[in-house]
């Protein structure tokens, strides 16, 4: 008997249903929507960072005097100074902190264009430029411990002076042999240059003493203590300038902080005002039957049995528009997915010359939490069936004689 009343009600209040329906349908669309926003936009935060397999990059600013540096040949960046090899222990000793892997970047100007080099360590793959070289090449090797007076080069870079495998390339005054061809792929920019070579070869074409670095790349035990780790750097060496995902997030500007920091709050939001509809809509469902609920009660129906039928009513409502709202909401974080993400540059202060070509610019990195459309559906289904239980036992408080004779 119930289920016959809830199908005939859904077939005869087709408006009411679908009003409901909606309801649903928007707060969770709208729930599953804004999660994945914000999880696109930590995502690509945490992307420039991931091939190189770091957590944070230390860079050291100067300290505001004026450069003695020559402004042709091989320098350092404009705007950094650098750490020693004490320093680089003090920052593997912190606590929270995994491995911290040092790297050289340089700057070699020339009459018509500036080239950037970056000094490796051959012996550090799991994180910093060593895994970029390890894993991200092309053509011939990567370079060896120990070995000097090799390179290897960018592809683009490369292919722009028609350089290949074999070729010699110079740096300043020295001449390099070219061992291999590597892609900078996106999720390397953190380590990315036109020419690598060994860290010791680079501290010697800048002048530096031997242990001397400008980059840090630090992995930490838990990505949850990124910036409790990057205080405690500071307090251990001093001022410090950091590359974390919440950095790059700042960098991506408004939306992409609001997203990233505020995207559960606002999907909550999102779903409660979706609630909201829905029980507008199912009180106005109740409310137009209330004569029939008289009707019921009259014949014999308890309270229990009316509670329990409009609730069974709620719940197919409820599904239905969770069902639709998850699709929808599906649909539109793929539509978010064809927004561009802006271009992040991790390094140094850049200079004219000639950059890696960056790859296609790639949309952002939206994706499906299993969590997310469960707590969608779920809160949908439960919030809405609560929703018509509840103004069914409300309408069902008044007499039977009552409800005859309101509309």
């Amino acid at each position: 008997m119930t289920r016959t009343y809830v199908w005939s009600q859904l077939r005869h209040r087709g408006r009411r249903a679908l009003a409901v329906v909606g309801a649903v349908a928007l707060g969770s669309a709208l729930f599953i929507a804004l999660t994945s926003l914000g999880a696109g936009f930590r995502e690509a935060a945490r992307e420039p960072l991931d091939g190189v397999a770091a957590d944070v990059v230390l860079t050291r600013p100067d300290d505001g005097t004026p450069s003695q540096q020559a402004t042709r040949g091989v320098r350092l960046p404009f705007g950094l100074s650098t750490f020693n090899s004490e320093e680089l222990r003090d920052i593997e000793s912190v606590e929270g902190v995994s491995v911290a892997v040092g790297s050289l970047q340089i700057w070699d100007f020339g009459p018509r264009s500036t080239v950037t080099i970056a000094g490796v360590d051959p012996a550090q793959h799991a994180v910093g430029p060593g895994r970029v070289l390890d894993r991200n090449m092309v053509r011939g090797r990567p370079l060896r411990t120990g070995e000097r007076d090799v390179a290897v080069l960018d592809q683009h870079y490369a292919a722009f002076y028609g350089t290949g495998v074999g070729d010699q390339v110079t740096v300043g005054t020295r001449d390099f042999t070219v061992v291999g061809l590597l892609e900078v792929k996106d999720s390397s920019q953190a380590a990315a240059a036109n020419i690598y070579v060994s860290l010791a070869d680079a501290q010697q074409l800048a002048g530096l003493r031997v242990g001397q670095v400008n980059q840090v790349h630090v992995q930490v035990g838990s990505s949850a203590d990124t910036e409790a780790v990057t205080r405690r750097i500071t307090d251990r060496v001093g001022t410090v300038s950091a590359i974390t995902p919440d950095s790059l997030v700042q960098i991506m500007g408004a939306v992409g902080r609001i997203s990233a920091r505020f995207s559960t709050v606002a999907a909550v939001v999102g779903a409660a005002g979706g609630l909201l509809l829905s029980w507008t809509a199912l009180r106005g469902l109740v409310a137009e039957r209330t004569r029939e609920i008289g009707v019921l009660m009259a014949v014999g129906w308890s309270r229990r049995d009316v509670v329990r039928t409009f609730g069974l009513e709620a719940l197919v409502l409820s599904a239905a528009g969770a069902a639709v709202g998850i699709l929808v909401g599906m649909a539109l974080a793929g539509l978010l997915s064809y927004l561009p993400t802006p271009e992040i540059v991790t390094g140094p202060p850049g200079a004219e010359g000639h950059a890696p070509a960056p790859a296609e610019q790639a949309g952002l990195p939206v994706g499906f939490s299993t969590t997310a459309l469960a707590t969608a559906g779920l809160t949908s289904v439960v919030g809405a069936t609560a929703a018509g239980m509840l103004a069914a036992r409300r309408a069902t408080s008044l007499k039977p004689a009552l409800n005859l004779v309101s509309s």
